[in-house]
Formats: structure tokens, sequence, C-alpha cells
């Protein structure tokens, strides 16, 4: 009875603080938010765009240097977020495949391998009713039309889409003040860790959309935050991981 009573508390304060995280975001965020989820461009939910929108905004506000990255972009939903709230000379880099997800390797768990399997043999629903969006032949297109169909234009804006497997793309050598990792297995969580934080400034931030949905990515982060020690901050409030560099 009290081990139910305090499981309760715990999520009727994590439900609080989710909240307040949304709550507290200028309205042009939160209109902006609630527009990319009602075209179905994103599976984040509000707190966790609201988590990358507050990042990314106290970084501009501290005119932070660095490049701005994403690591797995799906429809563009949240590579949109990201676009509209950084300053125009800042790069933003989006790696992706632009195509069927790549598959998990033996790192990753059981549960990981069946879900893998449910896309490859075609079952995997959409958002909404939408076809799901590793199944679109010209995903590379979409997610161009979908970041102009917001205003958003890359070549204008600084931002490029780097497609393949971002094991053999991304290849960084300039400093990264924020990354958004939503690349779901162990392989590609880790060589995004692997090759981020060494570039990451003293303040930036890096957010795992997946740490706690998949397996592979909480091992992943798991054994990178192990040695990383008193470098970093972490906070999951907002359902994701964000790990932020304090030395």
């Amino acid at each position: 009875m009290l081990r139910g009573l305090k499981r309760y508390l715990r999520n009727l304060k994590d439900a609080s603080v989710r909240s307040a995280i949304v709550a507290g975001l200028p309205l042009s965020d939160r209109e902006l938010i609630s527009r990319i989820r009602a075209r179905n461009l994103t599976y984040l939910s509000d707190v966790k765009l609201a988590s990358i929108a507050t990042t990314c905004r106290a970084l501009e506000l501290a005119n932070s240097p660095g490049d701005f990255i994403e690591a797995g972009c799906a429809l563009g939903g949240s590579a949109i977020l990201i676009s509209a709230l950084k300053r125009t000379e800042r790069q933003f880099l989006v790696y992706d495949v632009f195509q069927m997800i790549p598959p998990p390797t033996a790192a990753d768990p059981a549960e990981t391998h069946r879900r893998y399997q449910t896309i490859v043999e075609g079952n995997s629903p959409g958002l909404g009713s939408d076809t799901y969006y590793g199944y679109q032949d010209n995903l590379y297109e979409i997610v161009q039309s979908n970041l102009r169909q917001f205003g958003v234009d890359p070549a204008s804006q600084n931002i490029r889409l780097i497609k393949g497997l971002l094991e053999d793309t991304m290849k960084l050598d300039q400093p990264v003040a924020f990354a958004h990792v939503d690349v779901d297995w162990y392989s590609p969580v880790k060589a995004s860790l692997e090759r981020i934080f060494p570039r990451l400034i003293l303040g930036g931030a890096i957010i795992l959309d997946d740490y706690h949905d998949w397996g592979g990515c909480r091992k992943a982060t798991d054994e990178f935050l192990r040695q990383l020690g008193a470098q970093v901050a972490i906070d999951d409030s907002a359902g994701s991981m964000k790990i932020t560099r304090v030395r």
C-alpha cells in the first residue's frame, strides 16, 4: 500500500514537472510545437519538444558558440523546431539515412529486434492515419518539403541534411553547442556520443530522445556516462536524457 502511494506521488510530481516545462515556453514555441504535432511530423511528446526548445533558446540567449546537430530526424518535426530557434549564422547539421531505419545489433536487447522485425515486415503504423515514414521511398525530399512548408529554407538558413549511416558520415571538426540524438539503437547512439561529446562546449547539451524507450540507447548512454564522471550534469525530467557539459 505504502509503495503504491509513493509511486503515485512520484508519478504525480513527474507529471507536474513536465507540465511546467511546457507551460514555461513562449507562446510562439508552444504554437509551433502544436502545429508540428498536428501535422504528424514527430513522435516526440510536447514535453520532449519543449525541452529541446528551452535548451536551444538558452544557448542562443547566451550567444554560445558551436554547431547544432540532429542525429535521426524521421519526418523533420524536431528539425523544424530547432531551425526556427537558431540564429541563421549557426550551422545546423542533420544526419539521417532518409530511408528504412538500419537494423539493430547484438548489443541491442530482444525487444528492439522484435520492433525492427515488425518494421521490416511492413506492419508498423505511422502517426495518425499516415504511412510509417520508413516506408517512404523519397524521404529526403519529404523532409525538405516539410521544412519549407514551415518557412525553413536549408540553403539560406545554414542547414545541411546529410544522408547515410551516421557511423560513416558524422565527421565533426567544429565546436558543438547542442545535439538532439534520436537514433534508437545502440550502435548509432554510441557513435553519436563518441563523436559529439569531445566537441561539446562548456554549457553545451546533448538530448537523447530514446533513453527511456529503447534498451540499446540506454546501454550506450550509461556506458558513456560512466567514463565522464563529474564532467556532466544529467536531467531526465522531460522523459528524455539531457547531458550538459559542466567542466
